[in-house]
């Protein structure tokens, strides 16, 4: 089954977390990082396979065929990580 964002909704994935990262983020936000895997026609700014951090509480979590994929608005990103 395909899956594609409408509008201004972006899908992730979420991604393993590595721990030899340089990058320090409390713990409260580290469960909101994740791969952009579609967006919407709306969303600008945003590719796919883009590594974000999103706001807390904002996601919708949705599982098609084993796939577990995390639906946000893109209000809801705060960063890009590369």
């Amino acid at each position: 089954m395909k899956i594609k964002a409408l509008n201004n909704w972006i899908i992730l994935i979420k991604k393993k977390e590595n721990k030899k990262s340089k990058i320090i983020i409390k713990n409260h936000t580290q469960n909101q990082r994740g791969i952009v895997f579609s967006f919407g026609k709306k969303v600008n700014g945003i590719k796919k396979n883009d590594y974000v951090i999103y706001k807390k509480y904002s996601e919708n979590k949705i599982k098609i065929d084993s796939v577990k994929y995390i639906f946000i608005k893109k209000k809801d990103i705060f960063a890009k990580i590369k």
